[in-house]
């Protein structure tokens, strides 16, 4: 559809619009959307939305819980599409789900506003965090991102996220239930359809079912579940940074074995 990334994004001035632009603080937004399915957002679609957020007076709150830290082969997800957000929140990936920890990064001029007296350098808002005298998490967090650049896994995650797509588009050949691969670095899905043409969604516990013959294969994968009512029907890949091609082809050997025995 020509133009679509910046008619999707124009869907939500429509919704400020309604609202009233006062009445909204930010907009809050994840790079390429996880839960609903690795939704890759369309050409476009990013320039839109942040065009919108300034024209309306609204800070851009990024999420990269999910694409943060390396997931996408760049730092942060947002960083794909050139936008400047004025907030970045993070967690599991900053220290890669060994120590607990999680961030919310904003700019100079977003966190001066917070200011009670600009004259007083500790006069910002403060909250109360429980663990934040705990240093294992920040600790965990700087050694996980030496290791990163130390070993060049933004670098491996590019190479390894077209391997597996490339593995993905085969595997959609041979199974007429595939009806899409998506994805961005090691950040991939598969959606499966009974007919690719109405594109109707394959049952869920068919696609969960192709989940546990994974599972029982040695390889966990996840799936879309509890997000949108009758579309819980992707297959969500996320595999680790350091990720070989021999990895990769272990997943998506399952995967095949999988869906040949669930859907024949």
């Amino acid at each position: 559809m020509e133009n679509y990334g910046e008619r999707a994004a124009d869907a939500i001035e429509e919704v400020i619009l309604r609202e009233g632009a006062d009445t909204i603080g930010c907009l809050v937004l994840e790079p390429v959307t996880a839960g609903g399915g690795v939704i890759v957002p369309p050409d476009g679609y990013w320039e839109r939305v942040q065009e919108i957020c300034r024209k309306h007076d609204i800070l851009l709150h990024i999420d990269e819980v999910v694409c943060g830290l390396g997931r996408t082969g760049v730092w942060f997800g947002y960083q794909n599409y050139g936008i400047q957000p004025d907030f970045v929140t993070m967690a599991k990936g900053v220290a890669s789900g060994y120590a607990a920890i999680s961030c919310t990064v904003t700019t100079e001029k977003v966190f001066e506003m917070f200011k009670d007296d600009a004259a007083d350098p500790m006069s910002y808002f403060r909250d109360i965090s429980t663990f934040g005298g705990c240093t294992a998490g920040p600790a965990a967090a700087l050694e996980n991102m030496r290791i990163i650049e130390d070993e060049g896994l933004l670098a491996n995650t590019l190479v390894m996220g077209d391997r597996l797509m490339g593995n993905l588009a085969a595997l959609m050949e041979k199974h007429r239930v595939i009806g899409e691969v998506r994805g961005k670095g090691l950040f991939c899905g598969a959606e499966l359809v009974i007919d690719r043409t109405t594109k109707e969604p394959a049952p869920e516990n068919r696609v969960q079912a192709v989940v546990a013959d994974c599972m029982a294969q040695g390889v966990i994968i996840g799936a879309t579940n509890r997000s949108v009512p009758g579309f819980n029907n992707t297959l969500c890949l996320s595999p680790a940074l350091i990720a070989t091609k021999d990895d990769i082809d272990e997943i998506t050997g399952a995967i095949d074995a999988a869906l040949g025995r669930v859907f024949g």
